[in-house]
């Protein structure tokens, strides 16, 4: 459960980025070096972010195998 809440949260994060890349004018000047660089720079930081989400909501629950099976 706890994963699908954690993919909930990198789903809300990552539309704040685009949301920010859309109407930050990154689409159209995407062809201009600087406004490239920033861009990556922002989808670096969008990616750690959510890898940081990740392990902080989902915890140890994503590596606990068969825990819905009998032994």
């Amino acid at each position: 459960m706890r994963t699908i809440q954690a993919l909930f949260v990198m789903a809300l994060w990552s539309a704040v980025f685009v949301v920010i890349l859309h109407f930050g004018g990154f689409v159209e000047n995407h062809r201009d070096v600087l406004w490239a660089l920033g861009g990556a720079a922002l989808l670096i930081v969008m990616l750690v972010g959510n890898f940081w989400i990740f392990f902080a909501v989902a915890k140890e629950d994503p590596w606990r195998w068969g825990k819905n099976q009998d032994s």
